[in-house]
C-alpha cells in the first residue's frame, strides 16, 4: 500500500542533536582534535563579573570560525545559516530550542569589548601551539610569501591629501600680502585640457578606507588594496605567523625578518632557513632575514644588463673594503665617485687611462670606461648567493611553492579575495582568522580519528571490561593476557 503524508505533523519530537552530526563530519573533526577551552581562558578578562549574561564567547567564536571555514562572508547569513544548519547548531553549543545570537552581537563586541586588543591573535597562537603539540610544526624550515587582498573601497574615493596648518602657519599665511590676480584669457578650442593629477600613495588617500593603498600591476587595472604576508611551516603546511601591510614589495621583503623574530618569540620556533620568491631577494630583504638569524632561500634578482651582453659583471671585481674601492680583472682599482641612497648603492669608475690601454677591456665595457654599482648589503647578499648553491636551496624552493595552495583555499573557499570590512585592524582580523580556520582544517586532517588522549581514556574505559570476559572465556589461564593500553 503506498504510504501517504500525514497532514499534520506531530507536534513534539525525541531528536539528539548529537546523534544527527555524521562522525565525518569536519565540525565533529575539529571538536575532538581541538581543545576551545582558550576561547574562554583569553576572553576571561574582557567580561565583568556582575551584570546581564552576555553572548558566551564560545558561541560568538564559534559561529565566526562556522563563517571562515565555509565562506560565509555576511554576518547576516551567518547568523540564518546557524538557525538552520543543525551541524552548525551543534559545534556552536546551541541546542533546537537557543536562539541564535543577532547579527548586531558581532559588530557590538568587535568595536566595544574586543577593540584594541589582540584577541584574535592570541588564538591564532593557542591554535599553533597545539598544531606544536601534535609534532605538525617543525620550525626549522620556513616559507614566506604574500598575497593581495582588494580593499573594500573604490579607486574612485581617493582624494588628495591635505596637510593641516598649525596656528602659527595659518597666522602667518593671513599675513602675507595678496598678489595681483592672474589673468583671465577666453581658452581656445584648439587647446587641450590639462591632463588630471597622477594619483599615488604619497599624494591621494581614499576616504572611504584611509588604510588600504593603491596597487598597480601589469594587465591589471589599479586597485586599492591590502597585502597578507604568510610566514608557513614546510613540514605539513601549518601557518605560524600573520602580517597585514600595504602592497609594496620592499615592504613585504622586510617584513618577513620581523615575522620569523615574532615566531620565535612568542611560539619557540628555531627557523634555520627561509625559502620565499624573488621579492625576498633584494639587498634590503635578505640583509633583514640576515639579521633575523636565517638563511635566505630567494632567488637572485634579474641580472643586469653586462651579464646580458656576455661581459664582466659584477661578480668580477673584487671589493677592497679598507680603501672602498673595486679592483677590476685585471688589477686595475676602480674608485668611488657617486651614492644613490634611493638604490641604496654607490657607484664605482675606472680611470679613462687605465681602460684605454687595458687589452681586456673588449670583456669589460663598450663605453670609454667601466662603471660598477655595489649594493650596500652586498655581503648578505653575497651570503645569499652561496645558499642558492646548497641541497636545501632547491628543496625550499619546491616548499614554497605550495603556499600558494593556501592562498587559493582562502581566496575561493574563504573569501579572503576582498576585505569584509575597512580599515587595517578589521583586514589583520580577517587575515588572523583565516590563518586560524586554514589551521583548524590541517590538524583535523592530520590527526587520526581520535586523538591520542582519547585513545588513551576510551582503552582504560574497556580494559577491565576485556580482561574480565577473557577470563571467563578461557577459565584454564593459557590465554594471552591484555597488555596496557596507551
Amino acid at each position: 500500500m503506498k504510504g501517504q503524508q500525514p497532514p499534520q505533523g506531530s507536534l513534539f519530537a525525541c531528536v539528539r542533536l548529537e546523534e544527527m552530526i555524521p562522525s565525518d563530519h569536519l565540525l565533529r573533526r575539529l571538536q575532538r582534535a581541538i581543545d576551545f577551552t582558550f576561547i574562554d581562558r583569553l576572553t576571561e578578562s574582557l567580561y565583568s563579573g556582575t551584570g546581564r549574561p552576555s553572548v558566551p564567547p564560545q558561541v560568538l567564536v564559534r559561529m565566526m570560525l562556522v563563517g571562515y571555514l565555509y565562506g560565509i562572508t555576511s554576518e547576516r547569513r551567518l547568523c540564518q545559516e546557524v538557525h538552520l544548519n543543525l551541524a552548525y547548531r551543534w559545534f556552536c553549543g546551541l541546542s533546537l530550542e537557543d536562539k541564535v545570537p543577532d547579527h548586531s552581537t558581532f559588530s557590538k563586541n568587535r568595536h566595544g569589548r574586543f577593540a584594541g586588543t589582540n584577541l584574535f591573535r592570541e588564538m591564532f597562537y593557542d591554535v599553533v601551539r597545539q598544531a606544536q603539540a601534535h609534532g605538525l610544526v617543525s620550525g626549522q624550515h620556513l616559507s614566506v610569501d604574500a598575497t593581495t587582498v582588494s580593499a573594500d573601497a573604490s579607486v574612485n574615493s581617493l582624494e588628495p591629501i591635505i596637510v593641516p596648518l598649525s596656528p602659527q602657519q595659518y597666522v602667518d599665511k593671513l599675513d602675507e600680502p595678496n598678489g595681483s590676480p592672474p589673468a583671465t584669457t577666453t581658452p581656445s578650442h584648439d587647446e587641450e585640457p590639462p591632463s588630471p593629477s597622477k594619483l599615488s600613495n604619497d599624494t591621494h588617500r581614499s576616504a572611504t578606507d584611509p588604510d588600504a593603498r593603491l596597487l598597480a600591476k601589469r594587465f591589471q587595472r589599479t586597485q586599492l588594496a591590502y597585502s597578507d604576508n604568510v610566514l608557513m611551516d614546510n613540514a605539513h603546511r601549518v601557518i605560524v605567523e600573520v602580517e597585514v601591510t600595504e602592497p609594496n614589495l620592499h615592504v613585504e621583503g622586510q617584513i618577513a625578518g620581523e615575522m620569523v623574530e615574532r615566531s620565535r618569540l612568542r611560539l619557540g620556533l628555531d627557523p634555520q632557513t627561509l625559502g620565499g620568491d624573488t621579492a625576498y631577494g633584494y639587498g634590503a630583504a635578505v640583509r633583514r632575514l640576515c639579521e633575523a638569524g636565517v638563511t635566505p632561500h630567494a632567488p637572485a634578482p634579474t641580472q643586469g644588463q653586462w651579464n646580458v651582453q656576455g661581459i664582466f659583471g659584477k661578480d668580477q671585481f673584487t671589493y677592497d673594503r679598507e680603501h672602498d674601492q673595486l679592483i677590476c680583472p685585471s688589477g686595475k682599482r676602480l674608485h668611488k665617485r657617486s651614492v644613490h641612497a634611493h638604490n641604496r648603492q654607490t657607484e664605482y669608475a675606472a680611470r679613462l687611462a687605465d681602460c684605454r690601454s687595458c687589452p681586456l677591456k673588449a670583456q669589460c665595457t663598450r663605453a670609454r670606461y667601466r662603471t660598477v654599482h655595489r649594493h650596500w648589503d652586498q655581503d648578505y647578499l653575497g651570503q645569499a648567493e652561496a645558499a642558492r648553491a646548497t641541497p636545501g636551496y632547491r628543496w625550499s624552493q619546491r616548499c614554497r611553492k605550495r603556499i600558494e595552495h593556501l592562498f587559493a583555499e582562502a581566496k575561493e573557499q574563504m573569501g579572503l579575495r576582498r576585505a569584509r570590512r575597512r580599515g587595517w585592524a578589521n583586514v589583520t582580523e580577517q587575515c588572523l582568522l583565516t590563518a586560524l580556520a586554514q589551521n583548524l582544517k590541517r590538524i583535523a586532517a592530520l590527526l587520526p580519528t581520535l586523538p591520542p588522549a582519547a585513545v588513551t581514556a576510551v582503552g582504560r574505559t574497556l580494559a577491565p571490561l576485556l580482561r574480565s570476559i577473557l577470563a571467563l572465556a578461557c577459565p584454564w589461564g593459557d590465554a594471552t593476557p591484555i597488555e596496557s593500553f596507551p
